[in-house]
């Protein structure tokens, strides 16, 4: 095992890691590169100058053991060498439902309610006991004698 540190470079700043983490061979270390990258990028992300920073992993002498850059490890999807890549679905991407079609298919299949059914549920008694008001303050306002607000002459 070998014990390697992970400095950040970011712009002309240069940010070494004191303590190191020991690492059974290169690939691992990148794997934590990767790992560490894509927290720090989580934690800050909606910082731009991140993807002009790298991480420079050193050995205990202080010599370069390989440097990673943000933007690698976050846009380059690196697949495991022990796994094959992933299969497309049959008749290429055009084959799949779009998702508004499939929810409406999956809902009419297993005989679901719409989405918002149980809103409308829960609205309708609130939507009974504001009618009843309307016509309640309907009914008061025709109880009351009406009066022009001005006089015709004459009258």
């Amino acid at each position: 095992m070998a014990r390697v540190f992970f400095n950040i470079r970011l712009d002309d700043a240069y940010l070494p890691e004191r303590t190191g983490q020991c690492v059974a061979g290169i690939e691992e270390a990148r794997a934590v590169a990767r790992t560490i990258i894509r927290a720090l990028v989580a934690q800050h992300g909606g910082e731009p100058r991140l993807l002009n920073a790298a991480i420079a992993v050193t050995d205990e002498a202080g010599a370069p053991v390989f440097d990673l850059s943000f933007f690698e490890a976050i846009y380059v999807p690196v697949a495991p060498p022990d796994r094959p890549a992933p299969v497309q679905p049959a008749g290429g991407p055009e084959a799949r439902v779009p998702p508004a079609r499939a929810l409406k298919a999956r809902t009419q299949r297993h005989g679901l309610q719409a989405p918002l059914s149980g809103v409308r549920r829960r609205l309708g008694p609130l939507r009974r006991m504001l009618k009843a008001r309307w016509a309640e303050a309907g009914e008061r306002l025709r109880g009351i004698p009406w009066r022009p607000p001005f006089a015709f002459p004459g009258s």
